[in-house]
Protein backbone atom coordinates (compact mmCIF):
# COMPACT_ATOMS: atom_id res chain seq x y z
CA UNK A 1 0.00 0.00 0.00
CA UNK A 2 2.79 2.40 0.96
CA UNK A 3 4.55 1.65 -2.33
CA UNK A 4 1.35 2.37 -4.28
CA UNK A 5 0.85 5.75 -2.57
CA UNK A 6 4.46 6.70 -3.30
CA UNK A 7 4.01 5.65 -6.92
CA UNK A 8 0.79 7.68 -7.30
CA UNK A 9 2.48 10.76 -5.81
CA UNK A 10 5.46 10.25 -8.13
CA UNK A 11 3.20 10.11 -11.19
CA UNK A 12 1.19 13.15 -10.08
CA UNK A 13 4.38 15.16 -9.60
CA UNK A 14 5.66 13.85 -12.92
CA UNK A 15 2.41 15.04 -14.54
CA UNK A 16 2.70 18.49 -12.94
CA UNK A 17 6.27 18.86 -14.18
CA UNK A 18 5.20 17.67 -17.63
CA UNK A 19 2.35 20.21 -17.73
CA UNK A 20 4.62 23.03 -16.57
CA UNK A 21 7.30 22.09 -19.08
CA UNK A 22 4.85 22.10 -22.00
CA UNK A 23 3.42 25.41 -20.75
CA UNK A 24 6.88 27.01 -20.71
CA UNK A 25 7.72 25.57 -24.16
CA UNK A 26 4.44 26.95 -25.49
CA UNK A 27 5.16 30.39 -24.03
CA UNK A 28 8.72 30.35 -25.40
CA UNK A 29 7.44 29.40 -28.85
CA UNK A 30 5.01 32.33 -28.72
CA UNK A 31 7.85 34.62 -27.66
CA UNK A 32 10.19 33.45 -30.43
CA UNK A 33 7.38 33.43 -32.99
CA UNK A 34 6.35 37.00 -32.24
CA UNK A 35 3.13 36.13 -30.44
CA UNK A 36 3.25 38.98 -27.92
CA UNK A 37 -0.53 39.29 -28.03
CA UNK A 38 -0.94 35.66 -26.95
CA UNK A 39 1.71 36.05 -24.26
CA UNK A 40 -0.04 39.15 -22.92
CA UNK A 41 -3.31 37.21 -22.67
CA UNK A 42 -1.54 34.35 -20.86
CA UNK A 43 0.26 36.66 -18.42
CA UNK A 44 -2.91 38.60 -17.59
CA UNK A 45 -4.42 35.31 -16.44
CA UNK A 46 -1.17 33.61 -15.44
CA UNK A 47 -2.40 31.81 -12.31
CA UNK A 48 -5.37 30.13 -14.03
CA UNK A 49 -3.30 29.34 -17.12
CA UNK A 50 -0.55 27.74 -15.00
CA UNK A 51 -3.01 25.74 -12.92
CA UNK A 52 -4.73 24.60 -16.12
CA UNK A 53 -1.40 23.39 -17.50
CA UNK A 54 -0.74 21.48 -14.27
CA UNK A 55 -4.20 19.90 -14.30
CA UNK A 56 -3.74 18.76 -17.89
CA UNK A 57 -0.26 17.51 -16.97
CA UNK A 58 -1.68 15.44 -14.12
CA UNK A 59 -4.39 14.03 -16.41
CA UNK A 60 -1.92 13.13 -19.17
CA UNK A 61 1.26 12.33 -17.25
CA UNK A 62 -0.23 11.24 -13.96
CA UNK A 63 -2.60 8.71 -15.44
CA UNK A 64 0.36 6.97 -17.07
CA UNK A 65 0.43 5.03 -13.79
CA UNK A 66 -2.13 2.77 -15.46
CA UNK A 67 0.75 1.16 -17.36
CA UNK A 68 1.94 -0.32 -14.06
CA UNK A 69 -1.16 -2.54 -13.92
CA UNK A 70 -0.76 -6.13 -15.05
CA UNK A 71 -4.52 -6.81 -15.03
CA UNK A 72 -5.35 -4.77 -18.13
CA UNK A 73 -4.26 -5.31 -21.72
CA UNK A 74 -1.99 -2.76 -23.36
CA UNK A 75 -4.84 -1.65 -25.62
CA UNK A 76 -7.19 -1.00 -22.69
CA UNK A 77 -4.45 0.92 -20.85
CA UNK A 78 -3.90 3.15 -23.89
CA UNK A 79 -7.66 3.76 -24.28
CA UNK A 80 -8.02 4.70 -20.60
CA UNK A 81 -4.96 6.97 -20.75
CA UNK A 82 -6.21 8.62 -23.95
CA UNK A 83 -9.78 9.13 -22.69
CA UNK A 84 -8.70 10.61 -19.36
CA UNK A 85 -6.06 12.81 -21.00
CA UNK A 86 -8.35 14.14 -23.72
CA UNK A 87 -11.34 14.23 -21.37
CA UNK A 88 -9.47 16.70 -19.18
CA UNK A 89 -7.41 18.53 -21.82
CA UNK A 90 -10.20 19.49 -24.19
CA UNK A 91 -12.57 21.12 -21.64
CA UNK A 92 -9.66 22.90 -19.91
CA UNK A 93 -8.32 24.09 -23.27
CA UNK A 94 -11.72 25.49 -24.24
CA UNK A 95 -12.31 27.04 -20.81
CA UNK A 96 -8.92 28.78 -20.76
CA UNK A 97 -9.12 29.88 -24.38
CA UNK A 98 -6.30 27.68 -25.66
CA UNK A 99 -8.72 26.44 -28.29
CA UNK A 100 -11.51 28.67 -29.58
CA UNK A 101 -14.95 27.12 -29.33
CA UNK A 102 -17.73 27.92 -31.77
CA UNK A 103 -20.92 25.97 -30.94
CA UNK A 104 -22.51 27.12 -34.19
CA UNK A 105 -19.61 25.74 -36.26
CA UNK A 106 -19.64 22.09 -35.27
CA UNK A 107 -17.36 21.00 -38.15
CA UNK A 108 -14.67 23.42 -36.92
CA UNK A 109 -15.01 22.04 -33.39
CA UNK A 110 -14.73 18.44 -34.64
CA UNK A 111 -11.61 19.31 -36.66
CA UNK A 112 -10.05 20.98 -33.61
CA UNK A 113 -10.81 17.92 -31.52
CA UNK A 114 -9.29 15.59 -34.12
CA UNK A 115 -6.22 17.83 -34.37
CA UNK A 116 -5.88 17.76 -30.56
CA UNK A 117 -6.19 13.97 -30.61
CA UNK A 118 -3.43 13.82 -33.23
CA UNK A 119 -1.12 15.96 -31.10
CA UNK A 120 -1.87 13.83 -28.05
CA UNK A 121 -1.09 10.65 -29.98
CA UNK A 122 2.14 12.12 -31.39
CA UNK A 123 3.32 13.10 -27.90
CA UNK A 124 2.32 9.67 -26.56
CA UNK A 125 4.22 7.99 -29.39
CA UNK A 126 7.37 10.00 -28.61
CA UNK A 127 7.19 8.89 -24.97
CA UNK A 128 6.56 5.32 -26.12
CA UNK A 129 9.67 5.35 -28.33
CA UNK A 130 11.76 6.87 -25.54
CA UNK A 131 10.61 4.29 -22.98
CA UNK A 132 11.03 1.41 -25.44
CA UNK A 133 14.62 2.49 -26.13
CA UNK A 134 15.29 2.83 -22.41
CA UNK A 135 13.96 -0.69 -21.83
CA UNK A 136 16.21 -2.04 -24.60
CA UNK A 137 19.22 -0.25 -23.11
CA UNK A 138 18.47 -1.55 -19.60
CA UNK A 139 17.85 -5.11 -20.85
CA UNK A 140 21.13 -5.08 -22.76
CA UNK A 141 22.96 -3.88 -19.67
CA UNK A 142 21.32 -6.65 -17.60
CA UNK A 143 22.37 -9.27 -20.18
CA UNK A 144 25.89 -7.87 -20.07
CA UNK A 145 25.98 -8.08 -16.27
CA UNK A 146 24.61 -11.61 -16.42
CA UNK A 147 27.30 -12.66 -18.91
CA UNK A 148 29.97 -11.11 -16.67
CA UNK A 149 28.54 -12.91 -13.66
CA UNK A 150 28.61 -16.27 -15.50
CA UNK A 151 32.18 -15.61 -16.71
CA UNK A 152 33.30 -14.78 -13.16
CA UNK A 153 31.83 -18.02 -11.78
CA UNK A 154 33.68 -20.23 -14.25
Amino acid sequence: MKHTVKLVIKYILYGISLGCTFFVIMCLSFFVGGGEVLLTLIFKDFARQSIGAMIVGIACGGTAIIYQSSRLSGFVKRIIHFCVGMGVFYPVAIYLGWIPFYPDRISFTVLQFLFSCGIFMAIWFCFYLFNRNEAKRINERLRELERNNIDNKT
